[in-house]
């Protein structure tokens, strides 16, 4: 009887840190301890069994044998929401379109298309700038916006919001008709070193809101409060910032601004702060693609956002949310609808209750996110911001309202984020300007005196 030798440690099987390749070893030495009674007293046949035995356990697999890796299952991608009509919108549940109308204020180029979603309860506003002024009489314009708050008032609802972006300057787009502007800038930059620049803003911001009621508007999309920074290589194209941005100096703005605010809210005239987290920083322009921020957190709260926290929780200021990402709270969404800027940031960290309202998203930077502008809108109002503005409705209304009211009837509005929004829209201007009975007359350009002939 023949006696199996001890297996050396190196043939035995391996443990989990042991090496794979010792593998065939071990299962050699167990073949062969297997066929050692046999094979003892044959030398010659031992020898060549182990010899196959070695060859077969070193050998590659053949490709008949070799097994393919199996392809994942083909996965059926989610096919886009069919757009709805604009007859199909305003045919959805009364109610669906009541609660996310409070949320929309829309710019426009035919008045019977806002006067039907008005009937509807579908906007909570509409946003007039220059081609619904042009050629037009302050009478005309303002019959044309007091007969759709007239629907409201028969609806029982809110006065519609009557926004503008009438800055002075350059972003003046009610001008003509209404008396041209400097930019507030420009009034700054007027005042002599020394001098106090408080009453020459109030008598600014008094005449623009005096301005503004002539023809119903009670929110303004001004004052900018951007620091006049200019970063290199910019290029911000239709933002021109270096021109609009008040100063370069946090408390020189959040004065100005406030004093700026303040006037037009005894007017009544709700003015909106923007653009945060502030376009100063940005090269780019955001009405082309979404800008980048990448400056530490802690040097933008002690610069960049002073006027913003100074102002934003006055009970008359709305604060617009701009479409630049965030990167040290997410490099991925533009803060105009990212759940970690308007949620995490500004309304947990900062425990802010005032109104948001979103920069245009017929822009670019929202056009051509990868959500698109109506998964944007979704996650705008989930996050807490209070007010969508889309002012081509025309191309991109019908988007926006099929993304919310496919979410809306698949209960994914968060409703916590709703019921707070719905609280801070009742701060909103409570009740709209009376008409004028008597307009003022319509400014007129003083006769050219023509030169007398030589003789």
């Amino acid at each position: 009887m023949t006696v199996a030798k001890k297996v050396p440690r190196s043939n035995r099987l391996p443990g989990p840190g042991m090496p794979g390749v010792l593998v065939a070893a071990a299962t050699l030495g167990a073949l062969l301890l297997m066929c050692a009674p046999a094979a003892a007293d044959h030398p010659s046949l031992q020898q060549a069994a182990a010899t196959e035995l070695m060859a077969k356990a070193n050998a590659k697999p053949s490709r008949k044998i070799r097994k393919k890796p199996q392809a994942a299952a083909p996965t059926t991608p989610t096919p886009p929401l069919k757009v709805l009509t604009r007859s199909d919108v305003l045919a959805t549940d009364p109610a669906i379109l009541e609660r996310l109308g409070r949320h929309i204020v829309i710019g426009y180029h035919i008045p019977a298309t806002v006067k039907a979603l008005v009937e509807k309860k579908a906007i909570a506003g509409i946003f007039i700038t220059d081609h619904n002024v042009r050629r037009r009489t302050v009478p005309d314009i303002r019959a044309e916006i007091d007969a759709l708050q007239a629907i409201r008032a028969a609806q029982g609802l809110p006065p519609l919001i009557i926004a503008a972006d009438q800055e002075g300057g350059a972003v003046a787009r009610l001008t003509p008709p209404l008396a041209r502007q400097p930019s507030l800038a420009k009034i700054l930059a007027s005042v002599k070193p020394g001098d106090d620049p408080k009453p020459a803003v109030v008598a600014y911001a008094r005449k623009q809101a005096a301005e503004l009621k002539r023809i119903g508007v009670n929110l303004n999309f001004a004052p900018v409060v951007d620091l006049k920074i200019d970063p290199k290589r910019r290029s911000d194209g239709e933002t021109k910032l270096r021109f609009r941005a008040l100063s370069s100096d946090p408390k020189t703005v959040s004065d100005a601004a406030g004093w700026y605010c303040d006037t037009l809210a005894e007017e009544g005239v709700f003015c909106t702060i923007k653009h945060f987290p502030g376009l100063g920083r940005v090269a780019n322009d955001t009405h082309r693609n979404a800008g980048d921020i990448k400056t530490p957190l802690l040097e933008l709260k002690g610069a960049d956002w002073v006027p913003f926290r100074d102002l934003m929780s006055r009970p008359h200021v709305v604060t617009m949310l701009a479409h630049v990402r965030l990167r040290e709270l997410d490099g991925t969404t533009p803060a105009s609808f990212s759940r970690p800027v308007i949620d995490g940031l500004i309304r947990t960290e900062w425990d802010h209750e005032g109104l948001l309202i979103t920069d245009d998203f017929s822009m670019g930077a929202v056009t051509r996110a990868k959500e698109g502008i109506g998964g944007a809108a979704v996650k705008a109002l989930n996050a807490g911001a209070d007010l969508l503005l889309v002012s081509f409705s025309d191309k991109h209304l019908n988007t926006v309202m099929t993304a919310l009211i496919d979410t809306e009837k698949k209960g994914e509005i968060d409703s916590t984020a709703r019921a707070a929004s719905l609280e801070r829209l009742k701060a909103l201007p409570a009740a709209h300007t009376t008409a004028p009975t008597v307009f003022p007359p319509e400014p007129t350009k003083a006769p050219t005196k023509k030169s007398a002939a030589k003789p």
